[in-house]
């Protein structure tokens, strides 16, 4: 994995943790506040899945750019080891 690589994936998966509850409260809140008697299994996965990531968001966001470019370094190919 190149670095370029790696910071393209960080910022899709960063990105998508803090968009992705937006996107579920704006799809799903409507409907919600409506019938809260009865929600689809799928409603409430994805619900959950939000509240994972409105919890979590600011401490996995380091990780997972630590761990990307942790990846992109430990295989990345050196100029040395090519000839």
């Amino acid at each position: 994995m190149r670095f370029r690589t790696a910071g393209i994936w960080s910022i899709v998966l960063v990105g998508g943790m803090f968009v992705f509850p937006a996107v579920v409260m704006t799809v799903l809140l409507p409907g919600f506040s409506q019938s809260a008697s009865s929600l689809p299994f799928y409603e409430r996965v994805l619900l959950g899945v939000t509240v994972f990531f409105l919890t979590f968001r600011f401490f996995l966001a380091i990780p997972i750019v630590a761990v990307l470019f942790t990846i992109a370094g430990f295989t990345h190919a050196s100029p040395a080891r090519k000839r």
